[in-house]
């Protein structure tokens, strides 16, 4: 029998778990730790809406979507709406059933499944970018690695004295939670987090940790920083410890700014690296001498995928008025009907907008559903796609108005992995 793709019956949990290991090349040692792991995961996945490709009664693919949701760009003044967001997650398929065409098929089955529960928007968070654009994904957010030598971190005028407490991990579950909700509708591109997600954080297991130590919680009325030291020798005999900042999250640029304070000015510490960060980091320009938060590394972070363009449109909030046409062409492995493509007219502004087909129309700009992907989260210009050969300026001066309505302040980010 040719192996097949099929929806995931209860019972097949673990099965499903130990099948996401190989593609991903995270082989069990078959200890206990292992076997609770996998256990854990198993008891978190949802049935209705994982995907398997079997083949003579053993997995060797699989995928899952999470029911999830994104917060979009707003208007002025405004807080992030919140947008339903399928959350494709865990694809893989296994080294001996490589380019047969399942993935294409696992994918197909995702995002029709998006489609019916009425999701505008799927994402991801690629392990490989290359492969994504081709379903119509595209690029929206990217993050960065800073690097800050802790006594060369002067900032030029001095923050807000605000009251901050180191709390212990009890305290920290009851509180990081509702901070962190209150926080993420200040920007656009943040996906919810689930109960499970932060029993994750705090449980921080060893292995996650990349060679250093448990976390840390320090709190405000606002916001919040978690880190953790990593030694390099000894302090006794005058060595420093480097600490790894996890997370800054506060809605309020002050507030945000005296929990980077507090961090670089922690005793006995030599560099701080900040992760998944913003690439346009406002703390840059605190800095008395800017050259010295270092970046490591920038890297791509969300990807989003358009399924229904009018509700996706016209839940997102728009800085300016404008009207455009936009013509959307199939995504490179497209299907037949896919209800994304087509001519489309969008009437935008801070107060209202309108969404709608429009068959026929002289369209002023012409993209790939991957393109609107890419624009949806105003991370990128369309006048910057047009520079790179994306999108085609049909109607002069149109770029203007795409630029100009699709801009998003804050621009986006996104910490929340899936």
């Amino acid at each position: 029998m040719a192996p097949t793709v099929r929806r995931l019956e209860s019972g097949e949990e673990l099965a499903f778990i130990k099948s996401v290991r190989v593609p991903f090349l995270e082989a069990s040692t078959g200890g206990a730790d292992d076997e609770a792991s996998d256990r854990r995961h198993a008891a978190r996945i949802d049935t209705q809406r994982a995907f398997v490709v079997e083949d003579r009664g053993q997995f060797v693919g699989n995928s899952i979507v999470r029911t999830m949701d994104l917060t979009v760009p707003s208007a002025p003044g405004r807080r992030c709406p919140i947008v339903p967001m399928g959350g494709v997650s865990m694809v893989g398929v296994h080294p001996t059933h490589r380019r047969r065409g399942f993935l294409s098929q696992m994918m197909e089955r995702m995002l029709d499944d998006c489609r019916s529960r009425d999701e505008p928007i799927a994402g991801l968070i690629a392990s490989e970018s290359i492969i994504y654009g081709r379903f119509g994904f595209g690029l929206s957010t990217d993050a960065a690695v800073y690097e800050l030598e802790a006594s060369r971190s002067a900032f030029s005028r001095p923050v807000p004295e605000i009251q901050l407490r180191v709390v212990e991990k009890d305290e920290a579950t009851k509180l990081l939670p509702d901070l962190w909700e209150q926080s993420r509708t200040g920007h656009a591109g943040e996906p919810n987090r689930t109960a499970q997600f932060w029993d994750d954080i705090f449980e921080d297991r060893p292995e996650e940790r990349g060679g250093a130590g448990p976390l840390f919680f320090v709190v405000s009325d606002d916001g919040y920083a978690t880190y953790r030291a990593r030694e390099n020798g000894s302090v006794l005999m005058g060595d420093f410890v480097d600490v790894v900042v996890e997370e800054i999250c506060s809605a309020n640029p002050e507030s945000e700014a005296a929990l980077w304070r507090f961090v670089l000015d922690l005793d006995l510490v030599g560099k701080v690296t900040f992760r998944r960060r913003r690439v346009a980091e406002q703390v840059r320009w605190r800095m008395k001498d800017p050259r010295r938060l270092r970046t490591l590394h920038v890297f791509d972070r969300l990807y989003v995928r358009v399924l229904d363009v009018r509700a996706a449109l016209e839940e997102r909030g728009y800085p300016t008025e404008g009207r455009l046409v936009v013509d959307l062409l199939p995504a490179d492995a497209g299907r037949d009907g896919d209800p994304a493509v087509g001519i489309w007219s969008l009437e935008a502004g801070p107060d209202a907008s309108e969404c709608r087909p429009a068959p026929g129309a002289q369209p002023d700009l012409r993209m790939q559903v991957t393109d609107l992907g890419s624009l949806y989260l105003g991370g990128v210009k369309a006048s910057t796609l047009a520079a790179a050969g994306r999108v085609e300026e049909l109607t002069a001066g149109s770029l203007g108005v795409a630029d100009r309505l699709f801009a998003a302040d804050p621009a986006p980010f996104t910490v929340t992995g899936f």
